[in-house]
């Protein structure tokens, strides 16, 4: 499904198709212009010398305010009542790297390693626990690198967020991941696993995951299963698994390169020669997600056009090839279904717009009257939910709104046709 850059009848496809004419966008708006880029004048030198009074004055308060003992200008850190001569570090993730509890838990001796920005000048680790600070814990950190920096949990630490100390004082913000501390005494199986995201998308940029923990030594094998009929679709020998270290295994969608049926899949975890073998009737441990193969484009609240913003509703010399979908201008719209970039262009019915050769389909999905042209080139590939662009009106277009079409194969104006993308659409906003 190639675009060849031809014509139609000896007009360009747009034209051809003629998306949603009404009034042109943008005339009132330029009515509304300023006429000029110096609206004080000759006129107004009093109101100029006022104002060049007011601002000595205000910087002067500047200069006052800056001069204040303890002010600080660095914003990368929480204040912590005086100025610092480091940056702050920032913290963005934290995940337990040895000795854990569980898959998503730590306990006295983990090694946790937090990651994120200006770690090398990191020397404490506070577990912060409940508001205030009567159960916060304090350790030494370890192996301060640029991005990342380890620490061991130590006795009695709460669960809660971390803060990184540097060396002169200054500290982090709390992170955003709370660490859970594992009570003493608790138990689980010889395996233990986590499914990362019930939900997940063909071709996204966020696969399906799943984190695997063993207690003891052992090889191990992760299975995925379809659910609907009991396949097997692919698996993954880890071979031998290091005591309390999680293993993390991904699966974007696709075997061979070819998208899987949505549906209910599951993630089964057990001994690699018992799975081998076929031994075992049920796995050690499991878990399941969803797969889904569309991302419903319009990205904030919106409603369905009716009428003549419907599909096949009548034009001037041809119908509505496409479903208007309403929202403010700036919303943001991201690709339906991942692809490949085949056109980004500006034409005067659709404005800006792009069509996107569907990733392991013969579908064309089309995105009209954006606000900007979008920053994806021609031959870019595109992930499932990656943003393409915003709602406009540019073109002609009666309101903010996203006109959007599906094309069968072989494709947009390369010999397919133009189906009806309503029923496809509100699916896909069920659920997304």
């Amino acid at each position: 499904m190639r675009w060849n850059g031809g014509t139609i009848g000896g007009r360009d496809p747009v034209t051809a198709l003629g998306a949603n004419p009404a009034r042109s966008a943008g005339s009132a708006d330029l009515a509304r212009a300023s006429p000029s880029a110096n609206p004080v004048g000759s006129t107004q030198g009093g109101l100029v010398e006022l104002k060049r009074s007011w601002v000595a004055v205000l910087w002067g308060i500047g200069l006052a305010v800056f001069a204040v003992p303890g002010a600080s200008a660095d914003s990368g850190g929480a204040s912590a009542g005086g100025a610092f001569a480091s940056q702050a570090a920032v913290i963005s993730a934290v995940a337990c790297a040895s000795r854990c509890a569980t898959v998503d838990s730590v306990k006295t001796g983990s090694l946790v390693r937090l990651r994120g920005k200006r770690m090398r000048s990191v020397r404490k680790i506070v577990f912060l626990g409940a508001r205030g600070p009567a159960d916060d814990v304090t350790v030494k950190a370890r192996r301060a690198r640029t991005t990342s920096v380890d620490a061991i949990v130590p006795d009695k630490a709460p669960s809660g967020p971390l803060m990184a100390i540097n060396r002169d004082g200054a500290p982090s913000r709390a992170s955003r991941a709370a660490v859970a501390v594992a009570r003493p005494g608790s138990s689980s199986g010889p395996l233990d696993i986590k499914v990362v995201g019930r939900r997940v998308f063909v071709g996204a940029a966020r696969p399906a995951r799943v984190d695997v923990l063993a207690h003891s030594a052992m090889a191990v094998m992760v299975t995925l299963v379809r659910l609907s009929d009991g396949v097997t679709v692919t698996s993954w020998p880890l071979g031998e698994m290091a005591t309390d270290v999680v293993r993390t295994v991904t699966w974007d969608g696709t075997i061979a390169g070819v998208a899987q049926p949505p549906g209910r899949y599951e993630f089964r975890v057990a001994p690699q020669v018992a799975a081998q073998a076929a031994q075992l009737a049920e796995p050690l441990t499991a878990g399941a997600f969803e797969l889904v193969d569309h991302k419903f484009p319009v990205r904030a609240k919106h409603n369905f056009g009716e009428g003549m913003a419907a599909f096949g509703a009548g034009r001037n010399g041809h119908v509505h090839q496409g479903h208007d979908v309403f929202a403010a201008c700036g919303t943001p719209l991201v690709a339906a279904r991942g692809g490949v970039i085949k056109l980004n262009q500006n034409q005067a019915n659709a404005g800006n717009y792009i069509v996107i050769d569907g990733a392991g389909t013969d579908v064309d999905y089309v995105y009209m009257h954006m606000q900007e042209r979008s920053p994806l080139a021609k031959g870019t590939p595109v992930m499932t939910g990656q943003a393409i662009g915003k709602v406009g009106q540019t073109g002609v277009a009666s309101g903010c709104h996203l006109h959007f079409e599906m094309w069968a194969g072989p494709g947009w104006y390369t010999g397919g046709a133009p189906i009806d993308p309503l029923a496809a659409l509100k699916a896909w906003d069920a659920y997304s």
